[in-house]
């Protein structure tokens, strides 16, 4: 599972946040989507296999969003038997 914490100032109202959230769940591997107002903060989980962070970054760019900073990191999740 991947991380990416995305930086989009102009996502300033519920409204325009909902809409990029719907089109970016609607991609398959997409784990969980939060958006904070009004700082434009986007953290994203996803399934690395299934999509990755140019096809998530595309959406939101094609909006009409510029994306300020990317911060993108792997989670390791450790599995005891």
């Amino acid at each position: 599972m991947n991380q990416v914490t995305l930086y989009v100032p102009g996502i300033c109202c519920m409204n325009m946040n909902h809409s990029i959230e719907q089109e970016i769940k609607a991609l398959k591997g997409i784990i969980s989507y939060k958006g904070t107002l009004p700082k434009g903060k986007i953290v994203i989980e996803y399934t690395h296999t299934l999509v990755n962070s140019k096809e998530i970054t595309h959406i939101i760019e094609e909006r009409g969003f510029s994306i300020v900073k990317k911060v993108q990191r792997e989670k390791i999740v450790d599995i005891y038997n």
